[in-house]
């Protein structure tokens, strides 16, 4: 019995299984660490993410909160202490989100204060505080830097809003106090405080707000175990208060960081390795154990049926997967028998014979098309034309049986490509469209594609698709639309684009109040007629990119026309733009054009218009600008003046 082919195959295939079993689960444990592993990160990742945004929901709600309450305190309240401290003392909403609240003059002098429902005394000057200062510059509500307070004597922070007279100007200064040891602001994530888990607010500095350690709050990030290293390269990339996360391992910890979205401040949370990791090698302990044991079992049953059974179907088994995985059945390998098995291997054979048949003429079909041609079934391509294979940069072989995913710059631009196409084969059975497309090379291209389901109303029989490339008239439509609505010799938008631009601003200022700037060039004439248009042309360029280069990311800048120029600073109130507007003139006067061996520089008269609801349109506006500017010639040239 021992000797016999049965048992030597039976044994084999035992050994063969058990073997294969180990390997399988050595491999795929790896795999499945690694994976596991990535995916811990990511949770930690988004976990932190959503906490940052619950925490940032939260401030926003105080900020809003003490916004709402302040401007609708009385104005004279601020000329009466005591009415301003029973004021504060009688203010539930404020009583139940803030430790204490606070009510000082522009001058600093505070008026009020109060703490867990009761008043405070002994009330230092706020006039040096930085926060205070920044709070009587802006509309916003500003939060302070972590501070101690000398009334308290403990650490906090300060949520302060001016409040203002009809006229604008500021008539005081309401604060809610904000102690960082309380749950006033910051609240205990899930799983903070438990054995290797501690979590911690910081601002960009690296001084800790909260803390799972009370010890610890006001002290340095940098002390922090195991964050040593992760804060350093942190603030070697300038402290970035990223929303969207991150998480690695880090001198032996799990460390987990989100930014508060519209502050300065990060969560993060910092984890020992081994608490980290303690369920996945729990779970990787089970799984080999479960492993090893389904593979015996496999492997006693696979020797008791391999001698009758494995080889026939085996071979016919073999011979389908390569047809499915798009590669050609062999010649040779065919099950040879006079049984149901013999009988469906020839079966198979014919129908694999008419297959060739109508793919040979299929593909003839293809071949002889003017444009890029493919079938696609289940997300693989089946056929390509020749056509399409000069599109792509492919051979034939190096397509059919390939995910439709090689011919899409990225998994991002697949999936959407995908989730747009759909729709359209659900409403319509067809898809027409333009995407960008990329080369076997990498070089990414404009194509139309249109695609139609072989079968209408059943894409699992295929379909077909018709590509071509469209980068030549998307490029020059794009060319067209640009040259449309900028200024050639500059590169800003041109009067037109800007005319449209500051209507639809105009349209909506009542509601998102902005500020426009009319710049007019002083001796500019001087240039022209010393050097010529081509100097005068270069000293527009430079002064269009000395302008650009001085303005935020959302201001606008034209060129008008001639010496003239224009620019949109949204959500920008007069003293910001004033500033911005001076910062220009300074940029403009101080600029020196080189011009065979002569220096030429010019000015820059500028009028300034606040567009709050009062202009009627565009229009209105250019007209205020241009009065205002030559209000600023008038009055000596090369200065900023503001429209009446």
């Amino acid at each position: 019995m021992f000797k016999t082919l049965k048992f030597r195959i039976a044994l084999l295939c035992i050994a063969a299984s058990v073997l294969t079993a180990l390997g399988v689960t050595v491999s795929v444990l790896s795999v499945t660490q690694s994976n596991l592993q990535l995916q811990l990160l990511d949770s930690d990742r988004n976990d932190r993410m959503r906490t940052a945004e619950l925490m940032a929901s939260k401030l926003e709600t105080l900020k809003e909160s003490l916004t709402v309450v302040a401007r609708s305190t009385d104005p004279q309240l601020w000329r009466n202490p005591a009415a301003m401290n029973q004021h504060l003392l009688a203010s539930p909403l404020l009583a139940v989100l803030f430790d204490g609240l606070s009510a000082a003059l522009p001058n600093g002098t505070v008026l009020a204060r109060t703490e867990d429902g009761k008043s405070a005394a002994g009330l230092p000057n706020l006039a040096d505080r930085p926060y205070f200062q920044q709070a009587l510059g802006t509309d916003q509500a500003v939060v302070s830097d972590p501070l101690w307070d000398t009334v308290s004597n403990k650490p906090l922070v300060i949520i302060a809003v001016a409040v203002r007279s009809a006229e604008g100007q500021p008539v005081g200064v309401l604060a809610g106090l904000l102690q960082l040891h309380s749950d006033s602001l910051f609240v205990s994530p899930g799983a903070s405080g438990t054995d290797g888990v501690r979590d911690l607010v910081m601002n960009r500095s690296g001084h800790i707000l909260w803390h799972t350690d009370v010890q610890r709050l006001m002290g340095s990030a940098a002390d922090e175990p195991g964050l040593a290293a992760f804060f350093a390269r942190w603030q070697g990339m300038g402290s970035p208060i990223d929303t969207t996360g991150s998480a690695e391992l880090s001198q032996g910890h799990l460390v987990s960081m989100a930014g508060l979205p519209l502050s300065d401040w990060v969560l993060v949370r910092v984890v020992r390795e081994d608490a980290a990791m303690a369920a996945l090698q729990a779970a990787q302990r089970t799984a080999l154990a479960a492993a090893l044991a389904a593979g015996l079992m496999s492997a006693l049953v696979a020797g008791l049926v391999a001698m009758k059974v494995v080889r026939p179907i085996g071979l016919l088994r073999d011979q389908a997967e390569r047809l499915l995985a798009g590669r050609e059945p062999s010649a040779e390998g065919w099950p040879q028998a006079d049984d149901e098995i013999g009988a469906l291997s020839k079966a198979f054979q014919a129908l694999l014979q008419a297959r060739h048949q109508q793919h040979a003429e299929l593909q003839a079909v293809l071949d002889n098309a003017d444009v890029g041609l493919a079938l696609t079934r289940d997300g693989r391509f089946e056929m390509v034309s020749r056509q399409f294979c000069r599109i792509f940069g492919f051979a034939p072989d190096q397509v059919v049986g390939q995910s439709t995913r090689i011919i899409h710059p990225s998994d991002a631009r697949y999936e959407a490509f995908s989730k747009r196409a759909q729709p359209a084969f659900m409403q319509h059975g067809l898809f027409d469209g333009e995407v960008e497309l990329v080369k076997r090379d990498g070089q990414a291209f404009r194509a139309r594609m249109r695609g139609r389901a072989v079968a209408p109303g059943d894409r699992s029989q295929g379909t077909i698709w018709v590509i071509a490339d469209e980068t030549q008239s998307y490029e020059q439509r794009e060319r067209l639309s640009w040259e449309a609505s900028h200024d050639r010799l500059t590169g800003l938008l041109n009067r037109a684009a800007f005319e449209t631009l500051l209507e639809e601003a105009t349209a909506s200022a009542q509601q998102a109040p902005f500020c426009a700037l009319f710049i007019d060039l002083d001796r500019f004439k001087q240039v022209n007629d010393g050097g010529g248009h081509a100097a005068g042309d270069a000293l527009l360029r430079d002064l269009a990119r000395e302008l650009s280069a001085r303005l935020r990311k959302s201001d606008t800048v034209a060129r008008l026309g001639g010496d003239e120029f224009a620019v949109l600073l949204p959500h920008c109130p007069v003293p910001r733009a004033r500033v911005l507007a001076e910062s220009l003139r300074a940029a403009v006067d101080a600029y020196r054009l080189h011009w065979e061996g002569a220096a030429y520089n010019v000015g820059a008269s500028i009028g300034l218009v606040p567009v709050n609801g009062n202009h009627a349109s565009a229009a209105d506006v250019l007209r205020a600008a241009d009065a205002a500017c030559y209000a600023a010639k008038r009055s000596g040239r090369n200065q900023v003046a503001v429209a009446a």
